[in-house]
Parts: C-alpha cells; sequence; structure tokens
C-alpha cells in the first residue's frame, strides 16, 4: 500500500513537470508558486515523521541518536540533521504515553501548518529562542517574542527574520546576562556516581589557569559542528572522554600502587561460563558492549570469582595494540577511518574489526582506527566493518540503506 501512494505522488509530479514545461510564462510562475506550497506541505509531513519517530524512541532501539539516524538516512549534513530535530521536538511535542500537548513555539507551529512559513524560518526562530538571550527572557515575554518572530516569517526570508530577531532579543533583555560572582577563584571538581552504577555527573569550578587548560585541551578533541551531529555539551563530554581515554592509552599519567592505569574487568565465573552480559569495573557497571568498546586498545586484566566473591582465576596483562602497529594503522587510515570525520590519529583508537574475544587477530586485517564517538557508535549500531583492497569499508545497516552499499573515506593522494 504505501508503495502505490509514493507511485501515485510521483506519477502526479511527473504530469506537473509535463505540463509546465509546455506551459506560457505567466503559468509558469503560478506553477513555481504552488510547487513551494507542496514543498512547505511536505516539509511539514517530514518534520512531523521525524518528531513521532524521536518521541517513539524508534531510533533507541536501533542504539543510534535520531540526529545521527536523519543524517544517513537522508543523506543530510549532520548540522542540518541536528537543527531538524530541534524544530520537530519544539512545534510537535508530547507527553510519555505519546499524547499530543501544546507546541513549545505555538505561532511558530500554526504558521507552519498553514504554509505560510517553512522549515527555513521556524530553524531561525527556534535557534534565536533556544540562544542564551532568548532563555533569559521571562516565560510571557518569551512566548511574545515567539508570536512575533512568527508573524514576521510571514512575510520575510529567514536571513531577515534572524537580523530582526537579534535585534528584538537583545531589546528585550535589557539586563543581559547576570555578573559573575566575585569570589575568590577556586578549584573544585565533584564526581557523582549514578545510582544504578552506569555514569555519572560532573560538578565544579575552575580558576583561570586550570579553566583555560581544560578550555584548551577540549578544544583540540573537539570535533567541529560542521563535522558531528551533537550540540557543543555534547561535544564539550565527548571531548572529555576523549582526552581522558588519551591519557590511559599514552600512559602519561602518573603510577597507583606502583603500577600503571589499567582496566580489570571482574567477572562472575557463572556469567563467563554462559555468556558474559556485564561486568564490574573498578568506577561501576558496565555492560559487555561498554566493554568490548575500552578493551579494543588498552591493557586488560580479567579476574574471575565464584558466586562467594572469591577469586577463581586472575588472567595475565597483555597489550591488544602494540605501539608499532597502531602507528601503521595511523599511516593506513591517517586518523579516523570513518567517511567525514576528520579527526587524526592522536584523537583515535584502535577497534578489532572481528571482536579478540571472539578469535579476532590482532594484526592490520583485522584493526581499524577511530575516534572516540565513532568507536562507540560501531559497537551499537548494526553496522559493519571489512577491509577491502587494504582500505577500511563501513557497510551500514539496512534500515540506514537497503542495498547496503559500502561507505568509505574517498582515496586521495596523501591517503591512498
Amino acid at each position: 500500500m504505501f508503495e502505490l501512494r509514493v507511485e501515485e505522488a510521483a506519477a502526479a509530479v511527473a504530469a506537473l513537470r509535463a505540463y509546465l514545461g509546455t506551459a506560457d510564462g505567466t503559468t509558469q510562475i503560478e506553477g513555481l508558486k504552488a510547487i513551494e506550497r507542496l514543498g512547505r506541505d511536505l516539509s511539514h509531513l517530514r518534520l512531523s515523521l521525524v518528531a513521532r519517530l524521536d518521541q517513539s524512541g524508534e531510533f533507541d532501539q536501533r542504539c543510534v541518536t535520531t540526529r545521527a539516524a536523519i543524517a544517513d538516512l537522508l543523506g543530510y549534513h549532520p548540522g542540518r540533521a541536528r537543527r531538524m530535530v530541534a524544530v520537530a521536538r519544539a512545534v510537535f511535542p508530547t507527553t510519555l504515553d505519546g499524547q499530543p500537548v501544546e507546541p513549545v513555539m505555538p505561532a511558530t507551529a500554526t504558521a507552519l501548518g498553514a504554509f505560510t512559513i517553512d522549515q527555513s524560518h521556524a530553524d531561525v526562530i527556534e535557534n534565536l529562542l533556544n540562544s542564551p538571550t532568548g532563555r533569559r527572557l521571562d516565560p510571557g515575554v518569551w512566548r511574545g517574542a515567539e508570536k512575533q518572530l512568527a508573524e514576521w516569517a510571514a512575510t520575510c526570508r529567514p536571513d531577515e527574520v534572524r537580523r530582526l530577531g537579534t535585534q528584538l532579543l537583545k531589546t528585550l533583555d535589557q539586563d543581559g546576562p547576570e555578573p559573575e560572582d566575585e569570589k575568590p577563584q577556586l578549584n573544585e571538581l565533584y564526581l557523582y556516581r549514578c545510582r544504578n552504577g552506569q555514569g555519572g555527573r560532573v560538578k565544579g569550578q575552575l580558576d583561570t589557569p586550570t579553566f583555560t587548560a581544560l578550555s584548551l585541551a577540549l578544544e583540540a578533541h573537539r570535533t567541529s559542528g560542521d563535522d558531528d551531529d551533537k550540540s557543543l555539551p555534547e561535544r564539550d563530554a565527548d571531548a572529555l572522554g576523549a582526552l581522558c581515554v588519551q591519557a590511559l592509552n599514552h600512559g602519561a599519567l602518573p603510577v597507583q600502587g606502583g603500577e600503571r592505569p589499567h582496566f580489570t574487568v571482574i567477572v562472575q565465573e557463572k556469567d563467563l561460563r554462559e555468556r558474559m552480559r556485564g561486568a564490574t569495573l573498578g568506577l561501576g557497571w558496565a555492560t559487555a558492549a561498554q566493554i568490548r568498546q575500552l578493551a579494543c586498545d588498552c591493557k586488560v586484566l580479567p579476574v574471575v570469582m565464584d558466586g562467594n566473591s572469591k577469586v577463581v582465576d586472575v588472567g595475565q596483562i597483555r597489550r591488544t595494540v602494540d605501539h608499532y602497529q597502531r602507528r601503521a594503522i595511523a599511516a593506513r587510515d591517517r586518523g579516523c577511518a570513518w567517511r567525514g570525520c576528520n579527526k587524526n590519529p592522536r584523537h583515535c583508537e584502535v577497534h578489532h574489526i572481528i571482536p579478540w574475544a571472539h578469535g579476532g587477530r590482532t594484526d592490520l586485517n583485522n584493526l581499524v582506527m577511530l575516534c572516540w564517538a565513532h568507536h562507540r557508535m560501531i559497537h551499537h549500531a548494526g553496522w559493519e566493518i571489512r577491509i577491502h583492497n587494504g582500505w577500511p569499508e563501513f557497510t551500514p545497516p539496512k534500515w540506514i540503506d537497503a542495498s547496503q552499499t559500502p561507505r568509505r573515506k574517498p582515496r586521495t593522494p596523501l591517503t591512498a
């Protein structure tokens, strides 16, 4: 049924194309306006589908973010996909049980539904209202600003709405940001582990030299907004994780109790016999998938315990990828091998294509270099990797590409 509907729509477009191809100038002008309205109708439908898929958790079930999925499915720039999801969430919100509620931007949602504005207008409005200046406005003032922006959008281009909106928010936010507390600068850092043992929160404040050092380090590890589908806070969090992983990988930390930091996996003997589902690490519990990612390029010390928490066996520490292999892989992949990623080798990890625990060998034909973000995605999203003609190739899952056409970085004179 769905395929029939799509064919009917395609046939209607073909007939319209043929008609307008031989029409006079006046009719073609009217046709141009009609096509724009139809385009806004389709854009509205696309946004609603994005919102439904996002709210239903459809992409969560495939272990990928909505933004990353939209970028892969539709071939969008990650930044465009990110903005599309932000607008969809603002104009098509629902409750946890799937019931529709009033949109965050009601005037914008109404204008979109009437096809008097398109997604580019809504994108500008959402971006303005979600800016630091917009978030400082009182709720009543914020709603008034949203209504005014939607009215301007009906008759103005997106760039004009952005210019007028910037001036409007500046006028409404007369007090500006609150001044920083005039307290002595102290270094404080608090780590709060989540009660379920998975991850945690970070809170603190830094003096100027420490903050500057951290900021520069994060900037060096941060993916650019043009190359990633994540917001700035998300990219900074990933950058902090990558910074810590790099320090651990390169042994740049002081010894603890006479040895370098290492990765210890504590496994119950019963789980090891049946099939490991998860394990306890030094800082909490982790799933088997998370363990596999951590163990791709580090020292591993397996500790097997019986049901009474008695140590049954302690394995030997082994480095899965040595320094010379890492250099060879870096020379081949030139950093992250994922198409469109420009992370250099210093910010990357080495991944076993066939997991070491499943008999995968630690040689060049079974190893690929990935940045921290893409390494994590590979372990969850259903992509497959192979080395083809000496070059890494990534095969998408069928829900992204039914033909499962392999993707790889273009060969250049530097990487050929």
